[in-house]
């Protein structure tokens, strides 16, 4: 009896060891893994402060607040940058408060007849003194189109006082009804058909015309008409010519002219037709004349 009861006491007893070898086992295992996990979180924070530091970093350097100077390459193509930009802020500016003028033709009215004013003159003198010779001007002729001058005459002795005239030499074309399409600014302004410089200086003139004539050609003349004549100069100063061939089938073209000129305050801007008839479109978008002030 007493040695059955000794066997079971001894087994229970082997197997305490092996339970806390287990348990210290366990105990380690999860020492390590903490220690490992605890590794881990800690190499991220690092990672995320490293992260945080370079966004800083990059938020001071578009924000020109960072502190460490840079190269002379940077400092150029960061230069040439704000230039370009400067440019064309300034370039937008400048087109924004540009003066300009553009008359589109009305379709609401028919084209009309229109004399031009060529150039030529004349000269009446005392000849003998007392005598004035009979030469009537044009009665077209504007009186401020007269100028006064001493001209020396060979068949006179000394100076002689003469007149002299400009005379308007009249070619009838076609003149076109328009009316005011796009106006900018004080510098022109639209002038019985006209436009009226109000302001000295340098223009582009553009204009346009769009014909349906069977005509062989066709085109148009843009006139200066100046309101200061210093001498025998002309008033009437042709700016630009338009010529264009028209085929007499499908007898369609646009004739197209633009230049930079300058101007003086108070003189205007015409553009005629030198044909006593001419068929052309008055829709606005195809016929036009138009002024921008450059300078």
């Amino acid at each position: 009896m007493p040695a059955e009861d000794v066997g079971p006491g001894r087994g229970e007893r082997r197997r305490l060891p092996w339970l806390f070898l287990v348990l210290v086992v366990a105990a380690i295992t999860s020492s390590s893994l903490s220690v490992i996990s605890l590794y881990h979180v800690l190499a991220l924070q690092a990672e995320v402060e490293g992260l945080r530091a370079e966004v800083v970093r990059k938020r001071e350097e578009q924000s020109g607040t960072l502190e460490e100077p840079m190269n002379g390459a940077e400092k150029q193509t960061h230069q040439q940058e704000h230039e370009e930009i400067k440019d064309r802020i300034e370039v937008w500016t400048t087109i924004q408060s540009q003066a300009c003028l553009q008359m589109m033709a009305d379709n609401r009215k028919k084209t009309f007849q229109k004399g031009f004013a060529g150039d030529a003159c004349f000269v009446f003198f005392n000849d003998p003194p007392g005598n004035k010779a009979i030469v009537m001007p044009n009665p077209l002729m504007e009186e401020e189109s007269r100028r006064f001058y001493i001209c020396d005459n060979e068949r006179l002795s000394g100076s002689t006082k003469c007149w002299v005239f400009k005379k308007f030499a009249l070619e009838l074309c076609t003149a076109i009804p328009w009316h005011v399409g796009l106006k900018r600014g004080s510098a022109l302004e639209e002038e019985q058909g006209t436009i009226l410089i109000k302001e000295e200086g340098f223009f582009f003139i553009y204009s346009q015309v769009y014909y349906t004539d069977s005509t062989f050609a066709m085109g148009h003349i843009v006139i200066r008409i100046k309101k200061n004549v210093v001498g025998d100069e002309s008033q009437h100063v042709v700016l630009f010519r338009c010529i264009q061939s028209m085929n007499r089938v499908n007898h369609f073209n646009t004739c197209y002219t633009g230049g930079v000129v300058k101007l003086d305050s108070g003189d205007r801007l015409e553009l005629l037709i030198p044909r006593t008839h001419a068929n052309i479109s008055l829709d606005g978008d195809s016929t036009f004349l138009g002024a921008i002030k450059l300078t």
